[in-house]
């Protein structure tokens, strides 16, 4: 693919994004473009326990993870 295309196909996606979290956190973004900028790059607002990696506030193990630890025998 020509480096026009992955540019005009980042731009496209960014769009779509921009477009579809408009109206993320309660408020239209389209008013405040860091804060829809912000959310483009990242949609969890916090890294609390309830938007945040699950492993790393319950220690929970990922399918791969447990299928070796099954195959191993340490399960």
């Amino acid at each position: 693919m020509a480096k026009s295309m992955d540019r005009a196909l980042r731009r496209h996606h960014a769009e779509r994004l921009k477009r579809n979290r408009r109206f993320y956190y309660g408020h239209d973004l389209a008013l405040d473009p860091v804060r829809l900028g912000r959310a483009l790059a990242t949609a969890a607002v916090c890294s609390c326990w309830m938007c945040g990696n699950p492993r790393k506030h319950f220690g929970d193990r990922g399918i791969q993870e447990l299928r070796l630890l099954q195959d191993v025998g340490e399960a």
